[in-house]
């Protein structure tokens, strides 16, 4: 999660840039074997930033030093090979300014920008560019919170062309999931629109049953309500994984970004057609693994 500076960049948190790092490794990886499969059957691969964000977000430290580090926008554009295309999307009109002039500072690059809501410039223009069986793509899906629709990830899923590295918001699911009733339809609602499954909800809340003792006719009288206790974080993450299995044929087993109080924010996994893909995926989130 970010907050805004007071130049309206993204404040970050050790959390985000170790998500940052375990991109910029894949992609460094990602590009060289697609690269070298173009000199045999492919046209074209791409890479798509579904929300972008900030070019150069502002480390969130304990002292006032101003540290800016690079976004995922420049980690893609810096890695080399270089992409066939860099198609970035934001819904914020800063953010798309600051993208924008990055055209000027990497004159060598395709890049095209989209401002406007993911899931309709995913669906609309851009999976369709995909049709072709010669081209492919990265997208990498950072949500803001919980934006990103399962029908949007069913059809990247769909077109057998496209790999996604996806940022679930563990974090933003336990929120709306309060402790003592279930969710209200509109949360529900939610829940199933990026889930794309809410059956799990039931797993989640049990009845809890008490006996309370009636003073005035010395008797007992038990009575039960819906709660939850603690998600356990590893089991969402494993459950929406299990969900992305569905339709995609591999994905990594997926690390847990947490912030500064151990407490899980995120599950990153990579989710893709290919299986060397995921193998190389599983390697790099091993590593970082040992190194916490």
């Amino acid at each position: 999660m970010s907050r805004f500076g007071s130049d309206g960049e993204d404040i970050i948190g050790k959390w985000s840039e170790d998500k940052l790092d375990l991109l910029a490794k894949y992609l460094q990886s990602y590009s060289w074997i697609m690269n070298r499969e173009k000199e045999k059957w492919l046209k074209g691969y791409y890479y798509i930033d579904a929300f972008a964000g900030s070019v150069r977000p502002r480390a969130k430290g304990e002292d006032d030093e101003q540290r800016y580090i690079e976004g995922s926008p420049l980690r893609a554009l810096r890695t080399e090979p270089k992409f066939g295309g860099y198609w970035f999307i934001d819904v914020s009109s800063k953010r798309i300014e600051r993208i924008q002039r990055l055209k000027e500072d990497f004159p060598d690059c395709n890049i095209e920008v989209y401002q406007g809501n993911c899931n309709e410039i995913l669906g609309d223009q851009l999976i369709p560019k995909f049709n072709s069986s010669s081209k492919r793509a990265f997208i990498f899906l950072d949500p803001y919170g919980l934006s990103i629709d399962w029908e949007t990830i069913k059809k990247l899923a769909n077109t057998k062309k496209c790999d996604i590295f996806v940022n679930f918001s563990i974090m933003g699911v336990t929120r709306i999931l309060p402790k003592d009733k279930k969710p209200n339809p509109e949360h529900i609602e939610l829940l199933n629109r990026i889930m794309g499954n809410t059956d799990w909800i039931e797993e989640v809340y049990k009845p809890q049953s008490s006996i309370q003792l009636n003073l005035f006719y010395d008797q007992n009288e038990e009575t039960s309500s819906l709660k939850r206790g603690p998600i356990n974080a590893e089991w969402l993450a494993n459950l929406y994984t299990e969900q992305l299995r569905a339709i995609f044929e591999y994905v990594s087993q997926p690390v847990l970004i947490k912030n500064s109080t151990n407490s899980v924010l995120y599950a990153l996994c990579l989710a893709s057609h290919n299986k060397t893909a995921v193998k190389i995926t599983n390697q790099i989130f091993k590593r970082y693994e040992k190194l916490k």
